[in-house]
């Protein structure tokens, strides 16, 4: 496998490139190089870039055994990859035969931006491939989670200064993330705050994806009294989160994962004294946070129960209203990714995905991501909660349980947004599918 050649022959470099990558996806915006250019991202750079120097180093020293491009490595990895492998190459069949089909016998014409679908299906392979070539222990975790807590302080820190405008960071530094949602953030009464994604409800999602590691750690895993209270913080602390970027859609899903791992948790203790206390100081606390926050808020949040008045709900609608009656045109394989022809923006990526590749390119779009939960349900069920002792184990079963929430989370989000089109988002959730994909294929 090609992430065990060259550079990053090392379980250690392997580690810094993903830090790397892990922070430039959390933390930085895109980069225009030039305006007939599409927009630029650190981590392409590093994925792309560091594969190609493998390659590179391969060709020139091919003949010695540590330069065999990486195919002699763990069984536990081998299968790893033959399974994201499996699942990325159906979906880009589908995307091929969809655009041969359209072409064909839809007359739609193929452009040089059609291509870059397939270059963004790559990118999320490699980010994949490369999570699951690590060799995940508790030194590399802690490293992982360390780095992670220093990205998301430093989103909490500039969440906190856009929501209060502190310094009048609004006028200098908010824009280097979005000029096209200031308004948003500066005029809006309460603000909504975007951290350093380019959108309000992309910061809300990932706050979601967050909070279901640190539910998933609080009500899983045996913690002494302090951990157990910071993580309670922890969870506190990114609910807010969610609430300060005031998306329906985060809210909506920030339920959904409470709820699914508040009854997973409980079922899973057969309803113990202890799994009930923090069950419902967790119900507690967020219902204080709701109630505490500004009345601008909750008028916001009850206007979306109205979606005959709801201006952002008919504004969904209306995006989504064209790529409909596409689908009722050609169902089974669409109309090929036709980004010269037909608009990009459609707010639900499950319609924007059966417009491009049909119904056949949605199933396989769904099991891009219900794969690798599949591999976590299952992990899961084979581990003993009961046990003491568990180590790594253990904590690779946490990250199993909060990506079977996360997922349910991202299929929320989808419904009026997507996460496949947004690199920033994609890119993390690809670690993070690349790492269950490799504690899936490991024997514990």
């Amino acid at each position: 496998m090609f992430w065990n050649t060259g550079v990053t022959r090392t379980n250690s470099n392997k580690l810094l490139l993903i830090l790397a990558i892990m922070l430039s996806a959390m933390l930085l915006p895109s980069m225009e190089i030039r305006s007939t250019l599409p927009r630029l991202r650190l981590d392409d750079v590093l994925l792309f870039g560091v594969f190609a120097l493998n390659v590179l180093l391969w060709l020139i020293y091919r003949s010695p055994s540590e330069y065999n491009l990486g195919l002699s490595y763990h069984e536990d990895q081998s299968r790893a990859v033959r399974a994201v492998s499996n699942v990325f190459l159906l979906f880009l069949g589908s995307m091929v035969l969809s655009n041969l089909f359209a072409a064909i016998f839809l007359r739609t014409p193929f452009s040089v931006r059609d291509i870059m679908e397939g270059v963004t299906l790559a990118k999320y392979y490699l980010a994949a491939t490369l999570a699951l070539s690590l060799d995940l222990q508790e030194g590399e975790f802690s490293v992982l989670c360390k780095t992670f807590l220093v990205g998301l302080g430093i989103i909490l820190v500039l969440s906190w200064s856009q929501f209060l405008n502190i310094a009048n960071v609004n006028a200098w530094l908010t824009p280097f993330f979005a000029q096209s949602h200031l308004d948003n953030l500066v005029n809006a009464n309460p603000p909504r705050v975007l951290g350093t994604f380019d959108n309000p409800n992309v910061m809300g999602i990932f706050a979601v994806l967050t909070l279901t590691l640190f539910v998933t750690m609080f009500y899983f895993r045996e913690n002494e009294r302090l951990k157990a209270v910071l993580l309670f913080v922890a969870v506190g602390l990114t609910i807010k989160l969610t609430f300060m970027t005031i998306s329906r859609t985060a809210l909506l899903a920030t339920a959904l994962v409470l709820t699914v791992l508040s009854l997973w948790a409980l079922f899973k203790y057969r309803w113990k004294k202890d799994m009930l206390l923090k069950v419902g100081a967790l119900f507690l606390l967020t219902l204080l946070i709701f109630f505490t926050s500004p009345r601008e808020f909750t008028t916001r949040i009850n206007e979306a129960t109205d979606l005959g008045n709801s201006t952002s709900a008919q504004g969904h609608f209306l995006r989504a209203g064209n790529a409909f009656e596409y689908i009722k045109e050609s169902p089974i394989l669409g109309w090929g990714t036709a980004k010269k022809t037909m608009t990009t923006l459609v707010d639900d990526e499950y319609a924007l995905v059966t417009r491009r590749y049909g119904v056949v390119g949605l199933a396989l779009y769904f099991w891009l991501f219900l794969r690798p939960v599949k591999a976590a349900l299952e992990k899961v069920r084979l581990f003993n909660f009961s046990a003491s002792d568990q180590g790594i184990r253990e904590t690779k079963t946490m990250l199993c349980i909060a990506f079977v929430a996360a997922t349910a989370a991202v299929f929320v989000y989808n419904i009026t947004a997507g996460i496949f089109y947004n690199l920033q988002l994609m890119t993390l959730f690809a670690l993070f599918m690349g790492l269950i994909y490799r504690i899936e294929g490991e024997n514990f």
